[in-house]
């Protein structure tokens, strides 16, 4: 084995962007309480290139839904041990998941010789600094997680499938953006905001 295929991850170069924050005041109680009370209710979320225009027209009823129960990736990667009060990894994905070749692109590997193998899903969520440039899969796992129904989350497959999920770390890790139409390129400011502000990830 060359001394680059023991190199267990490929460095990719940080995408710059600054991340656009959209506020609005409450001034009445009512206002309050409908802005505390959405998480329960679920966020109305839109696939990726819906979001560009965030359209409700019943023309767009397809290309928009509402996400409910969302998990953060930071509990996934606290919450490992099946059966622990806040572990909430699918059933069908424990922790020991192989990260590839679920999600292909930049590979994250451990090991040598026979015991050379790709790192688990749970081993990903550990990785810091460069080793996971721009923590993207980490909020990736957990995208991917929710997905398929990780902490009872509901991910309506209109708005985005576990699929991908997928192709967003492949376009990213492999070209440094990812396309949610043609001429658009997201970078990774731009993808972890799109997660977070649809509901897919919290």
């Amino acid at each position: 084995m060359s001394q680059q295929d023991q190199n267990p991850v490929q460095k990719l170069p940080s995408s710059g962007g600054r991340r656009r924050f959209l506020g609005a005041g409450a001034a009445a109680a009512p206002a309050v309480l409908t802005l505390v009370s959405q998480p329960a209710l679920g966020t109305t979320c839109f696939s990726p290139s819906r979001s560009l225009s965030r359209n409700t027209s019943v023309s767009q009823q397809g290309l928009y839904g509402e996400c409910r129960n969302a998990e953060s990736p930071g509990n996934y990667k606290a919450q490992q041990t099946p059966g622990a009060q806040a572990y909430h990894w699918p059933a069908a994905i424990p922790p020991s998941t192989p990260f590839h070749p679920t999600f292909s692109g930049t590979k994250f590997t451990t090991g040598s010789g026979s015991s050379y193998r790709s790192m688990t899903m749970g081993e990903v969520l550990n990785l810091s600094g460069s080793a996971d440039p721009e923590k993207m899969a980490f909020h990736l796992i957990g995208a991917y997680l929710n997905v398929n129904g990780g902490n009872g989350a509901v991910i309506p497959s209109n708005v985005i499938t576990a699929g991908e999920i997928t192709t967003i770390w492949h376009e990213w890790s492999t070209r440094g953006y990812f396309e949610p139409t043609a001429g658009v390129q997201w970078n990774a400011t731009a993808i972890k905001y799109y997660l977070v502000s649809n509901g897919i990830i919290i």
